[in-house]
C-alpha cells in the first residue's frame, strides 16, 4: 500500500534526524523523502514534523505516530530476515565508527582483509576519539575500548584488553627501567590524550592504597600514529591498550614494563543500536573480528 511507503519515509526521517540522512539510508533523494512526508501529513490532516533550516524534529502527534511506524519497520525487518535467513550474503553499506587507537593496531589491517573476504560489503568508516551515539549519527556499529556506560545500546565483547606501560629498549638503556609506579614520575612519559584518565597507571591493587601517578613528558597527542613514531624512536614511555602495541612487543621493538604499571583489564566491544535483526554485514564483521582477535 502507498501509505506504508510514506510511513517508512517518515520513520526514516525521525530515526536518522533529517531528510538527507533518511534518503541516504533508504536509497532515495532528499526531495523524494520530503514529498513522501508532506503527502503523509496531507493524508492524515496533521503536522508530523517541525522543520527548520538546520533541524527536523517530530511534533507531539509525530512522536505518537512514529511509535507505530517503528513497529511496522521492525515487522518488515522480521519478515525479510525470516525469508532470507539461509541465503543472505553480507552486502551493502556498513557504517562504523572507531577510535584511532584501533586504526594503528592490527585491527586496521583486518578491515582490509574483511573486505577481501566480503567484497560486496561497502565500509564507511569514521575515525574519532569521541564516543558518538550510533543511533543519532546513523552508524550500524561502533568499536570501543574501555568500560561501557549504561545505555539502550547493545554490546558484544570482542576480546579482553590490557592497559600496559611500554617503552623502546633504547630508551630504557639510556634512562633505566622504572621499577614502580612512583618511578614513572622521573621518566619522560608520552601522553596519549585519546585515552584520557586511562593514561594514568593504576594504584597498586595489591595494597589498595595510594593515588594514580600523573604522567608528564614532552609530548601529548591524540594521534596514535605520532605516538607510535615517538615511542618506537625511543622518546619515552607510553601507556595504552595492548592491542595497539602487540606487533611491536612480539618483534621486541617495545618492552612491557610490568612492574611500573600493573596491567588493567578492560575490553574491546562492538556496540550497536538495538534491533532484533542485524544486517548480515554487521554480523559478519563482528564474528570476523572475534575470530581474528580473540
Amino acid at each position: 500500500m502507498e501509505i506504508l511507503r510514506l510511513m517508512a519515509s517518515f520513520a526514516a526521517v525521525v530515526k536518522h534526524g533529517g531528510f538527507t540522512r533518511a534518503g541516504v539510508r533508504a536509497g532515495l533523494s532528499k526531495s523524494v523523502i520530503s514529498r513522501h512526508v508532506s503527502a503523509l501529513e496531507k493524508h492524515l490532516g496533521v503536522q508530523l514534523l517541525y522543520r527548520s533550516t538546520h533541524k527536523v524534529s517530530p511534533t507531539e502527534a509525530g512522536e505518537r505516530f512514529y511509535a507505530y511506524c517503528k513497529d511496522l519497520e521492525d515487522v518488515a525487518d522480521q519478515a525479510v530476515a525470516v525469508a532470507t535467513a539461509t541465503t543472505e550474503q553480507p552486502r551493502g553499506l556498513l557504517r562504523i565508527t572507531l577510535p584511532q587507537t584501533l586504526v594503528v593496531s592490527p585491527l586496521g589491517g583486518l578491515l582490509t582483509r574483511f573486505q577481501r573476504q566480503y567484497p560486496q560489503v561497502q565500509l564507511d568508516v569514521r575515525v574519532t576519539s569521541l564516543q558518538v551515539d550510533p543511533v543519532e549519527e546513523g552508524f550500524d556499529l561502533a568499536l570501543r575500548i574501555g568500560e561501557l556506560k549504561d545505555s539502550s545500546l547493545l554490546a558484544r565483547k570482542i576480546r579482553d584488553i590490557r592497559i600496559l606501560a611500554v617503552a623502546a629498549p633504547n630508551y630504557l638503556a639510556r634512562r633505566g627501567v622504572p621499577r614502580s609506579r612512583a618511578d614513572l614520575s622521573r621518566h619522560n612519559c608520552l601522553v596519549y590524550s585519546e585515552f584520557g584518565s586511562r593514561t594514568r597507571p593504576p594504584a597498586d591493587t595489591r595494597r589498595r592504597r595510594g593515588k594514580a601517578t600523573a604522567l608528564t613528558g614532552n609530548l601529548s597527542t591524540n594521534s596514535g600514529v605520532l605516538l607510535m613514531h615517538a615511542l618506537l624512536g625511543g622518546q619515552g614511555i607510553a601507556i595504552g591498550p595492548d592491542l595497539m602495541f602487540e606487533p611491536y612487543v612480539k618483534q621486541r621493538q617495545l618492552r612491557v614494563l610490568h612492574d611500573a604499571a600493573p596491567a588493567q583489564v578492560s575490553g574491546l566491544y562492538a556496540v550497536f543500536p538495538p534491533g532484533r535483526f542485524p544486517s548480515a554485514g554487521r554480523t559478519a564483521l563482528v564474528e570476523f573480528l572475534i575470530a581474528e582477535l580473540a
